[in-house]
């Protein structure tokens, strides 16, 4: 999914359900001969309490329309801003030309890594859409350009909603590229992040060892011998004991310029 910067926080505008606007977001990319039942999809919307669009958002459609824009783009769903039970929130709405039926497994495992702090809380959904809280549009990929400080707080935030959704044995098929799947809903507060578009996830563990892996890559364009073997150990069981060592080895390489203090460049492995 394709979330990009942190410019959309609010609702300026907003379109009915049976706008033009929520035609072109219900039945994207395209109305293919008739195919989508708007008035249907309408119904659903409604009926998992969504009460209007809200016209906006970081990622532009201009295939569709002009200067039309959502939250997120990915090839299961669109992400669109709503009024929901008078607040804003997040829902994803199936593509048209998804290869998937329905959308209401990763509703449900959204729900259980809910439970868990790792992903935005679900109030409803059908085969066709999901409605959720809504999660900011400040990615890990933002982060990147923060002050180390802030950036340490990101990671950590980060590392521990994947820690989280190890916990209930979810593994997310692309957080080895985490930096657009890792939202921050409050940029003031870095240490508390949700983990989104669970679309391909996986009965499996190993979340946070991959984040690890891909921060490390990303920031130092290397992974230390040491590190490296915290990783594997980490991803083959996912045991709390062995998190506890990842995040401490994590965080003193960020700290000491992507060096550990046992660690020396000759045992450095690059990747």
């Amino acid at each position: 999914m394709d979330f990009k910067g942190a410019g959309f926080n609010a609702c300026l505008a907003s379109a009915g359900l049976d706008s033009p606007i929520a035609r072109l977001l219900f039945c994207y990319p395209l109305d293919y001969e008739g195919a989508c039942d708007f008035h249907k999809l309408a119904s659903e919307a409604l009926s998992i309490g969504v009460e209007s669009i809200c016209v906006g958002g970081p990622v532009r459609l201009d295939f569709v329309s002009k200067d039309l824009r959502v939250l997120g783009k990915g090839h299961a769903g669109l992400v669109v801003a709503v009024n929901a039970e008078g607040a804003l929130k997040a829902l994803k709405v199936r593509r048209q030309d998804s290869k998937r039926a329905s959308i209401a497994v990763e509703a449900e495992r959204l729900i259980i890594g809910s439970r868990v702090g790792a992903t935005p809380a679900v109030y409803g959904y059908t085969d066709n859409m999901i409605l959720m809280d809504f999660a900011g549009s400040f990615t890990l990929g933002s982060a990147m350009q923060l002050s180390s400080v802030e950036l340490m707080d990101a990671i950590l935030g980060a590392l521990r909603a994947a820690r989280a959704l190890d916990t209930v044995n979810i593994l997310h098929a692309e957080i080895h590229r985490p930096f657009k799947n890792v939202l921050y809903p409050n940029p003031a507060r870095l240490s508390t992040a949700l983990i989104v578009d669970l679309d391909s996830a996986a009965n499996d563990c190993g979340n946070a060892s991959r984040i690890a892996g891909s921060l490390l890559v990303r920031l130092c364009g290397f992974v230390p011998a040491e590190l490296r073997h915290s990783l594997s150990r980490y991803s083959r069981g996912c045991e709390q004991s062995e998190y506890r060592d990842l995040e401490r080895l994590v965080l003193e390489a960020f700290a000491h310029g992507c060096k550990l203090a046992d660690d020396n460049k000759g045992s450095q492995e690059r990747s």
